[in-house]
């Protein structure tokens, strides 16, 4: 009988490589920037552009964003997730502000019309280029309505439990809520008809009262 000692492979592990470490630090880096030049572009010139625009507002030739996207579809896919990241982000500061969860609703409402108010063009843009425009289906996950659908689902429920309510129809109605906010601040952003304040308290009438009349309590089985 013998004790088998570790290799000097297995003693000594490869140091990690710097240079890969560094080029994908670049790379993310890069990708940022390319993708903040779509948003410049698209705010500048409108929903509309296309990657002849881009290049042109932007000062970037069209090769330059494909060695880091893979084609136009992961370009404007990677765009749409960023702003979505954007309104998550915003969106959260603002309920995080609120005391209560009728509070918390109307402030995320309206935190998220604000984002679109702000930036109409960015928004359309977006909204213009889902996941499932990909030729390949995409990252269905990870486009604009998914990452704020999956987020508003995740607040919901964390609302709905603050209020002693079930949360398991969370993600039904934050996808729901979602879709209905978007459907009405479109509408809006045509129209113009009434105050963006008088826009936030209809919708949260609106959605307030059936969140606590039914607690997202489960359907029943027979």
């Amino acid at each position: 009988m013998y004790s088998r000692g570790m290799s000097t492979a297995e003693s000594n592990p490869p140091a990690p490589d710097g240079r890969r470490d560094r080029w994908r630090a670049h790379r993310e880096t890069r990708r940022a920037e390319l993708i903040q030049a779509v948003i410049g572009a698209v705010a500048e010139r409108g929903a509309a552009v296309g990657m002849d625009d881009i290049s042109s507002a932007s000062g970037i030739a069209k090769p330059v964003f494909y060695r880091y996207f893979a084609d136009k579809a992961d370009l404007f896919l990677a765009v749409g997730r960023a702003v979505a990241e954007n309104v998550v982000t915003e969106v959260t500061a603002a309920i995080d502000q609120a005391s209560s969860p009728r509070a918390k609703l109307e402030a995320g409402i309206d935190a998220y019309i604000g984002t679109i108010e702000a930036n109409p063009a960015v928004y359309q843009f977006v909204a213009a280029h889902p996941a499932s425009s990909r030729s390949d289906g995409g990252d269905l996950l990870g486009d604009y309505a998914s990452v704020v659908g999956l987020h508003a689902s995740r607040v919901i429920g964390e609302l709905m439990r603050e209020a002693g309510m079930d949360s398991g129809a969370a993600d039904p109605y934050g996808f729901a809520i979602v879709g209905m906010v978007r459907a009405a601040t479109d509408r809006w952003l045509e129209q113009q008809t009434m105050s963006r304040a008088a826009l936030v308290t209809y919708l949260t009438d609106l959605v307030w009262p059936g969140l606590t009349r039914t607690g997202g309590r489960r359907e029943r089985r027979a």
